[in-house]
């Protein structure tokens, strides 16, 4: 009986291990193909109207090499929002590697940029559509005048000096302001006697050279503003900030009428330089510490 029973289990577990077979290998996942363009469209995260000759360059590019564009083109005349198509060269593309759209738009000395990326191509979904957001970037001339900005905050420790100076037409009272012995920093006001009203300048200066000078436009006896024009210039003396805001509406400053400022401003800095407190060199130390000591006495 007993041999009859482990006959019977020894049967079954056999019969078991004849019936099963291996699990099936797991399937793998289907990858969808690497497109073969991109397309979209560029917007703009704060509506704005472009000026004539706007364009908008578009690239599709590797994120680890930069240098390496899959394709490019650009948009002249453009208008918001703009379409573009992108056709891609498949035996170019790594599936490794990381691909980016990305589009600039130019609008005079207005850049817009994007500030999130995009991946397209090799990324997990496979994109081939975007819809490309940008922002506006400062322009040249806005860096430049919140530097002056800063420098102009920075007055209070310098030294301080000021002076009048008339005509039979107007009257103007200035102070300056020094580093050293320079000049850094001049303010104007100045009163036509015809009551045709006050000018105020107000005028930085970098290397002994004038660098960004704001004149304000004021009715006579007034505080009122009626007109700000602020011209700068680069490190190699390019005119960047040239903008002048009257009525409500923002204009470009000729080259002609910056160089007249510029003029304006050297002979303030004259002024200013010729009442600044002069420097005492070393010969001119030990002079007065000389003078000052007490006698020696003879015995």
């Amino acid at each position: 009986m007993r041999i009859l029973l482990a006959t019977t289990i020894l049967s079954t577990a056999l019969l078991a291990a004849c019936g099963s077979s291996a699990p099936p290998p797991p399937v793998a996942p289907v990858v969808a193909p690497i497109p073969t363009g991109v397309a979209g469209t560029v917007t703009l995260a704060t509506p704005h109207d472009l000026g004539a000759g706007a364009k908008i360059d578009v690239k599709i590019y590797d994120v680890a090499h930069p240098e390496i564009v899959l394709a490019q083109t650009t948009i002249a005349d453009a208008k918001i929002p703009a379409g573009f198509n992108l056709a891609i060269d498949g035996s170019k593309v790594n599936p490794g590697d990381i691909y980016v759209a990305d589009a600039i738009l130019t609008d005079g000395d207005r850049r817009y940029m994007k500030k999130l990326d995009y991946p397209v191509l090799t990324d997990k979904a496979r994109t081939a559509k975007v819809d490309i957001v940008l922002s506006p970037e400062p322009t040249p001339g806005e860096k430049l005048f919140e530097e002056y900005q800063k420098a102009l905050g920075q007055t209070g420790s310098l030294k301080q000096i000021s002076g009048k100076y008339s005509n039979d037409n107007f009257g103007t009272a200035w102070d300056g302001f020094t580093s050293n012995g320079k000049v850094k920093f001049v303010r104007e006001v100045t009163d036509a006697y015809d009551d045709s009203g006050r000018t105020t300048y107000k005028i930085a200066y970098k290397d002994e050279k004038p660098w960004v000078i704001v004149r304000e436009n004021s009715p006579a006896g007034s505080r009122q503003v009626l007109a700000t024009t602020k011209v700068g210039w680069g490190d190699d003396g390019t005119l960047v900030l040239h903008e002048k805001l009257a009525g409500g509406q923002t204009s470009d400053v000729s080259e002609a009428d910056a160089k007249a400022l510029r003029d304006h401003a050297d002979n303030a800095l004259g002024v200013a330089q010729g009442h600044a407190p002069k420097l005492q060199t070393g010969a001119q130390t030990d002079d007065k510490a000389k003078k000052s000591a007490p006698a020696k006495r003879r015995h």
